[in-house]
């Protein structure tokens, strides 16, 4: 049987005054009002943490120990239900909402309960895949996909396909960087700032809240996963996961990131979400030519230990530092998103040249690697 978590009483207090902050204040300046929101989403997940790992141990909702996982005990692995409450409570009490905004919230609500099931029992990758679909359609529909194509007959089915490979990849990908401690949540944590300070940069406050809301609930899921010295109390599970990636990869495509046409809208969020993309692409190419996966249910349901933070760890990082070098490379990428706001298209093309030539670099160091060495 588990232990009970500390500090209880802390956790009590914690819940009552995340659920205070929900309610609207009037306080002066955006970011005193970011603050809030991220405070409030914070503390709600941190408060609400007890009840969720016990709950898991109730249903059973447990990842066990095998030879493709980092950890050595029975853990909790729905902790991103904390999340997910935390996140749609601040902005059911906060944001007045958009055709749009409903679209990405529901969409969300949609693949994270379908994850949740999967959480509890597998599903198969018809179904989830089946499931995402339904949540691009309600996303769709409610008019959430890129601009970028003309009027011509085959422009707005183009959008829908960019819109659904975008969505889709980058759920999977942040759900694959799921695999030590601390990693996902942090990620989260770095990508949703990165996207606050780039809506603050293009004059989009609700864009704003609504990042900080997302990086406070990550936030608050950290004490009880990033443990390092001892096994982490809960993973975020699938539910946790897919939830965080969607809702970051919906955002991106919601918001509008540049006035000055598409290659400057689509370079900075494509830039702070390169980390995730870079590990997707290479760890499927590796996996394809080494023949592990041959076809989309391969893709879905193969769990390998190839992933960037597992390389890193051969070369002999410890977990902490895995995850310290990870989130400074969605730092270094994500300052030159900002940095492609304000900048002229020459400086534009120079920043993505150097994000190339810095992921090709990170290739081949992890060409030295082995899986499983």
């Amino acid at each position: 049987m588990y232990q009970l978590i500390d500090k209880t009483a802390l956790r009590v207090v914690a819940l009552l005054m995340g659920v205070a902050l929900s309610f609207p204040w009037e306080l002066s300046g955006l970011f005193t009002q970011g603050a809030r929101l991220a405070l409030a989403a914070s503390l709600l997940t941190y408060g609400l943490m007890p009840m969720v790992i016990h709950f898991a141990w109730k249903v059973g909702a447990l990842d066990l120990p095998d030879a493709r996982r980092v950890h050595a005990e029975p853990t909790p692995r729905i902790g991103g239900l904390a999340v997910l409450i935390s996140v749609n409570l601040t902005l059911l009490l906060n944001f007045n909402y958009s055709m749009e905004l409903k679209g990405v919230c529901i969409s969300a609500l949609i693949v994270a309960m379908l994850s949740f099931w999967d959480d509890l029992k597998e599903l198969s990758a018809a179904i989830k895949l089946a499931g995402q679909l339904l949540a691009l359609g309600v996303l769709m529909a409610s008019g959430v996909h890129v601009h970028f194509a003309t009027d011509a007959w085959w422009g707005l089915p183009l959008e829908y396909v960019v819109t659904a490979l975008w969505v889709i990849g980058i759920t999977n990908a942040f759900n694959f960087l799921d695999g030590i401690n601390g990693l996902a949540a942090s990620l989260a944590t770095v990508v949703c700032t990165l996207m606050a300070m780039l809506a603050w940069h293009t004059g989009q406050t609700y864009m704003l809240l609504l990042c900080l809301s997302l990086a406070g609930a990550a936030i608050g899921f950290l004490p009880d996963n990033a443990r390092y010295e001892k096994p982490a109390r809960s993973f975020l599970g699938d539910v946790g996961s897919t939830y965080l990636g969607w809702m970051m990869a919906a955002i991106a495509v919601m918001g509008d990131w540049s006035s000055e046409g598409s290659l400057k809208a689509y370079s900075a969020p494509l830039l702070i979400f390169s980390v995730m993309i870079f590990d997707m692409i290479y760890t499927t190419v590796a996996r394809i030519c080494r023949g592990d996966v041959k076809s989309f249910r391969d893709w879905i349901e193969f769990v390998g230990r190839d992933h960037l933070h597992h390389r890193l760890m051969n070369l002999g990082c410890s977990p902490v530092q895995a995850v310290m070098v990870i989130v400074a490379l969605a730092l270094i990428m994500g300052l030159a998103a900002l940095a492609i706001v304000k900048g002229s298209f020459f400086a534009v093309g120079l920043l993505l040249a150097q994000a190339v030539v810095f992921y090709l670099v990170l290739s081949f160091l992890m060409l030295r690697q082995v899986p499983g060495d």
